[in-house]
């Protein structure tokens, strides 16, 4: 006895049964998937600068020293600011590549944030005046002095602090992308002065 051929409705009705069992099969996949992928996002850290635990620390106030900025005149570094602005020191040499890049990003951001920059560094005079002359730096704003950067453990190039007007050190670290000068200001705002006391606070992941 020969069978009739299914007609082109029952196929229909077939590859539409196939597609749902398809689906229905990768959707606890998917869903698995999509769980992963939540649970590493909240263990990824925020990208920001890297504290180094050598030198004075966040929270603990800068204390006014009388430097020479490149152009001759006398330059406070730390301390009470009567203009109530922000400060940000960065330690910078001509021979570190790292530090021709952040310079123009820094002088951006300082701009953007209303934050003075006053750059630092231990090279030869000639050297820094170089540096001021190739990023069109203000001497003014420029401390040539290897004993500042002693004092606040100063070891690896380019490094940020940032002082509130008060000369409260808020952040401090390393130094090499725009999201790590942002970072040194994120921490004033959230209370976190750096990423690693961040991810300290943060709740454990199940």
């Amino acid at each position: 006895m020969n069978h009739a051929a299914p007609g082109p409705l029952a196929l229909i009705a077939w590859a539409q049964a196939l597609d749902w069992l398809l689906l229905l099969a990768v959707l606890p996949v998917l869903l698995l998937l999509f769980r992963r992928m939540r649970a590493l996002f909240a263990r990824v850290a925020p990208v920001g600068a890297l504290m180094t635990a050598v030198g004075p620390a966040p929270g603990q106030r800068l204390p006014a020293r009388l430097a020479r900025a490149m152009d001759g005149a006398p330059l406070m570094v730390g301390g009470t600011r009567s203009d109530g602005m922000r400060s940000l020191l960065l330690f910078v040499s001509g021979t570190c590549p790292i530090s021709r890049k952040i310079l123009p990003i820094a002088q951006d951001f300082t701009r953007r944030e209303s934050i003075d920059l006053v750059c630092l560094g231990d090279d030869t005079d000639a050297m820094q005046h170089d540096l001021i002359a190739r990023f069109a730096l203000s001497p003014g704003r420029f401390v040539n002095d290897p004993e500042i950067g002693r004092l606040l453990g100063v070891d690896k190039l380019p490094f940020a602090l940032l002082l509130d007007a008060s000369g409260l050190i808020v952040a401090k670290g390393l130094v090499n992308t725009r999201e790590h000068l942002e970072s040194l200001v994120v921490a004033g705002e959230t209370g976190h002065v750096s990423v690693q006391s961040y991810l300290n606070a943060r709740p454990r992941a199940a």
